[in-house]
């Protein structure tokens, strides 16, 4: 997997600093390290988040929240792609 998609929160807008920082992270100078985790909890227990690499903004749609699609630097294993992708 090289692409991913995530979406800011519900507060932010591309006009907003925050937003312009990922949207035009590049332009901007703005490393976007990405921290993801399948469940919030599981038994009660906060789940950690795992680090998969930068990103880079290929596009972006809408606004509070900013839908973006991010080129990865890095390509995400194998093992942990399925990890995340399938039904448990």
């Amino acid at each position: 997997m090289t692409y991913f998609q995530w979406q800011t929160p519900n507060s932010t807008a591309p006009s907003s600093e925050r937003g312009k920082n990922i949207v035009f992270n590049q332009a901007r100078g703005i490393h976007l390290h990405l921290f993801i985790r399948k469940y919030k909890e599981i038994d009660g227990k906060t789940e950690p988040y795992i680090y998969i690499g930068k990103g880079n903004t290929l596009e972006y749609e809408g606004e509070k929240p900013i839908t973006v699609t991010m080129e990865l630097e890095n390509e995400v294993p194998a093992s942990l792609y399925t990890e995340f992708t399938k039904r448990v």
